[in-house]
């Protein structure tokens, strides 16, 4: 008569590796995709400021000029894109990523557009941020 068999066999100990396994790499799934989300929220931060950065360098104008129209956007949006973008040492948007930023103006409502090519998102992200000078 033989005696009951004691501790887990080879097969249990493989099933409880395997769901072990699956464990770790769902764990590791799930902080990659943290840090992808806390990536997107800094770049969309960064669009932000740059956008209220823009607003800022056309409200800093006004006190220089009687109307809206009298306003140098031109040169404003040139130097804010070479402090945003391009011009300096290390750019805080690399230029590539954020072509298609602009400023317009219709009147005394100015509009800035920021748009950042991103690797996670399809669309990337982009924000429009109008606003009115009250001259």
């Amino acid at each position: 008569m033989r005696g009951r068999q004691q501790g887990f066999s080879l097969v249990e100990a493989l099933v409880a590796l395997v769901i072990l396994s699956l464990g770790v790499i769902s764990v590791a799934a799930m902080q990659l995709k943290a840090m992808q989300s806390a990536h997107s929220g800094y770049q969309q931060s960064l669009v932000s400021v740059a956008a209220l950065d823009a607003q800022e360098r056309i409200w800093a104008a006004v006190q220089q000029v009687e109307r809206c129209q009298d306003i140098p956007l031109g040169a404003i949006e040139s130097e804010w894109r070479d402090a945003w973008f391009s011009g300096a040492e290390r750019p805080l948007i690399p230029s590539g990523n954020a072509a298609k930023s602009v400023m317009t103006r219709s009147g005394c409502q100015f509009s800035v557009s920021v748009h950042l090519d991103t690797p996670h998102e399809e669309s990337g992200i982009s924000i429009d941020y109008p606003f009115l000078l009250p001259l």
